[in-house]
């Protein structure tokens, strides 16, 4: 019994003696301080202004009005009237617009056929042929977008003036075109903005490389000055270790609990982006998702002899992580390879559970299968920092 109740005492003097030696290292590593603040809010904070427009709007196109009629113009002022495309120059000659495109005075180009106005009178069918700029999906996706809605209202009141020609009403010629009536609901993301979308998995994507990096550098920093087997010399003996692992992934908790906070208070206000659950939700599933960082952290530093060596490879990891996370690409559409590769960064799942609960207003039984997953990744990841410490320390008494 009094052996438990030793054990125990030094458990918990190690413990907070880790907190207050960590604490300490951060303060007195400027560099560390300034990952800590530059990246987890001045850059946030940048990335969310330039995509606070949140949609693109009014991109520059030029159309080859090859009719000249009355009902091109009026085309070219429906195109002109709507938010997605702005046409700045309208003329005759393709190869002056190709130019324009080139020069990237335009990013798409619409070709208005002649007798565009004689066929639609006529009842024969006319074509549009547009281009688009492909090498940016946003641009790609707009012009092509605001065309093909465009086009859809133009249609339509060709044939509903025709039905009215015929005697009919206008209530009676928009029943007779529109034999389905759809209404269309956004769920979440409203205004199918950028920022929204980006800003929420962004947020969880820094505090994994945030908390990388900064413990790389510590680490680093203490493998370079061999100053853990002076500040834990007791951490060799059994079950020692625990209590320096638990105390780190504590501390950096305890200042995700602050930084969190400002980051959505801030932040997501600035900028009006939702947070559709309760910061006191979003720190209990934040809590495994910084113990498995951390955990993971102490592993791959325990690699290194020197700081710059460690910033260097978590640097060239955070890449694939940013892939994998589902930020770039879904990660529905990844081979079975990555997906199993996906299942190992806690990112993958922090992402996840963050935007369910800021943006989808998820209760946390909703993201509790996250939350377990987060909790074994710390788990595995406590056993391989155990391992590659324990070997550590050992290495660091051979030689001294």
């Amino acid at each position: 019994m009094n052996k438990i109740i030793k054990s125990y005492y030094q458990s918990k003097i190690l413990f907070w003696n880790t907190i207050r030696s960590e604490w300490k290292a951060i303060n007195r590593d400027k560099a560390v301080i300034e990952i800590f603040l530059s990246i987890t809010m001045v850059i946030l904070l940048a990335y969310t202004y330039i995509y606070s427009n949140q949609v693109v709007q009014k991109i520059p196109v030029a159309v080859v009005n090859q009719d000249a009629t009355k009902l091109s113009r009026d085309y070219i002022a429906m195109l002109n009237a709507s938010d997605g495309i702005k046409v700045v120059t309208t003329i005759t000659d393709l190869q002056k617009a190709k130019i324009a495109y080139y020069e990237n005075k335009v990013r798409g180009i619409l070709i208005i056929p002649k007798y565009f106005e004689e066929n639609i009178r006529s009842g024969k069918q006319t074509t549009i042929t547009t281009f688009s700029d492909a090498s940016n999906m946003l641009f790609y996706k707009q012009v092509l977008g605001t065309i093909s809605t465009i086009n859809g209202y133009f249609n339509a009141g060709i044939v509903i003036k025709k039905e009215m020609t015929h005697g009919k009403s206008y209530k009676q010629a928009i029943e007779n075109y529109t034999s389905i009536k759809t209404i269309s609901n956004s769920l979440f993301n409203i205004s199918g903005g950028y920022a929204t979308y980006l800003i929420p998995m962004l947020t969880a994507l820094i505090i994994q490389l945030v908390l990388l990096m900064g413990i790389g550098l510590i680490n680093g920093t203490q493998n370079e000055e061999l100053t853990m087997k002076f500040n834990f010399p007791e951490s060799l003996h059994k079950g020692r270790i625990t209590p320096v692992l638990f105390g780190k992934a504590v501390l950096y908790s305890l200042l995700f609990l602050v930084i969190i906070p400002i980051q959505i208070g801030i932040v997501y206000t600035m900028f009006s982006i939702p947070v559709r659950s309760s910061l006191f939700t979003i720190y209990i599933f934040t809590i495994p998702y910084v113990f498995s960082i951390v955990f993971l952290g102490i592993a791959i530093s325990s690699f290194f002899n020197k700081r710059e060596d460690v910033l260097l490879f978590i640097v060239l990891t955070s890449i694939p992580s940013l892939m994998l996370s589902g930020l770039s690409f879904p990660a529905q559409g990844f081979s079975r390879f990555y997906k199993i590769l996906a299942q190992f960064i806690p990112s993958t799942f922090g992402i996840d559970g963050f935007v369910k609960l800021t943006q989808m207003k998820a209760s946390f039984f909703e993201v509790f299968p996250e939350w377990i997953k987060l909790w074994l990744l710390a788990c595995l990841y406590f056993i391989l920092a155990f391992i590659s410490l324990k070997l550590r320390l050992h290495k660091k008494l051979k030689t001294i």
